[in-house]
């Protein structure tokens, strides 16, 4: 039997990483994970070229938008903003625990210490885990990962270790 896929809620932080760097398209090489943008997440991303990344993206079966339409759903939603987090933050964390999903955000602080609490840190993902995925399915290699994370240091964007080969070992 084949194990099943995972579904991951995922938030700005790690799509606007992924498309700074043009990998937004990896998310469709990783098996078994599908990759869900919550409608608020969509929103949230403002610049013309990114908005365009993610909609051609999202046309693929890998990456999907998607509405909260479920009652205790939009309930978590409405908790999770009064608990200060952006509506983008929340929708993801509302959709992961009302339906057992991951979630993939690279924001910390008062979000993840409330994601932690309410999904638990193994249903938790952000831009290097994603990134070590992919090294782990061999969909790039751990020296296409590392000048991936050169170029988000560039942007701002610290991994705290300095190679991926710290994170696997020497392949």
């Amino acid at each position: 039997m084949s194990e099943p896929s995972r579904v991951v809620a995922t938030d700005a932080s790690v799509l606007i990483n992924l498309i700074h760097v043009g990998q937004l398209d990896l998310l469709g090489h990783l098996e078994r994970w599908r990759f869900v943008v919550p409608n608020q997440v969509a929103e949230e991303i403002i610049r013309p070229e990114q908005r365009t990344a993610l909609a051609e993206a999202a046309s693929r079966p890998s990456l999907r938008r998607e509405a909260s339409t479920h009652p205790e759903e939009l309930q978590r939603f409405a908790e999770f903003r009064r608990l200060r987090l952006d509506r983008g933050e929340a929708s993801c964390l509302a959709m992961a625990v009302q339906r057992g999903w991951v979630v993939a955000s690279d924001e910390r602080g008062r979000f993840l210490r409330i994601a932690r609490e309410r999904v638990g840190a193994g249903r938790l993902l952000n831009t290097p885990g994603i990134l070590l995925l992919a090294i782990r399915h061999d969909v790039i290699s751990v020296d296409d990962a590392d000048r991936i994370k050169a170029v988000l240091e560039t942007m701002r964007f610290r991994m705290r270790f300095r190679s991926f080969r710290d994170l696997i070992g020497n392949p």
